[in-house]
């Protein structure tokens, strides 16, 4: 099975809020803890990466289902949305995830509404995001009807 590694780093003594991810390939994001993320717009704080990355995955998913049955996805966009709650322990975690994917598709294979959502359960079942957290994540698909 594969791995997967970041570097998190963060310096107290520098008087920072924000901290840094080091991406396996080099790349640096700027996260910050979200109470302080309103006055630096440039800075994406856990939620927003943890929402993101289930975002990333369906996309993933659903591209390679797409491509199993002969369509071209062109183009594909989402606004997620997720909302914290209180667990039965008490404790906040993002307990939803609503996803609203749009989806184009490009060749002469245009697939029906139908075939569009279930495109989308079967990415939806197939995310290793989605298969590893508790988050109810719901999905919304915008078609053309």
């Amino acid at each position: 099975m594969s791995q997967h590694q970041i570097h998190l780093h963060w310096d107290a003594s520098r008087d920072e809020e924000s901290y840094t991810w080091t991406l396996d390939n080099g790349v640096k994001m700027l996260a910050m803890d979200p109470t302080g993320a309103m006055e630096k717009p440039d800075f994406m704080d856990p939620e927003e990466a943890f929402l993101a990355a289930i975002c990333s995955c369906h996309l993933l998913s659903f591209v390679t289902e797409a491509a199993r049955q002969g369509f071209a996805v062109q183009r594909y966009e989402d606004h997620p949305l997720g909302a914290l709650a209180k667990n039965a322990q008490g404790r906040l975690y993002v307990a939803k995830a609503l996803l609203s994917p749009r989806a184009s598709f490009g060749g002469s294979k245009q697939p029906s509404k139908s075939e569009i959502e279930s495109l989308h359960e079967k990415a939806r079942a197939k995310c290793i995001i989605s298969n590893s957290v508790l988050t109810e994540i719901t999905l919304a698909p915008q078609v053309k009807e």
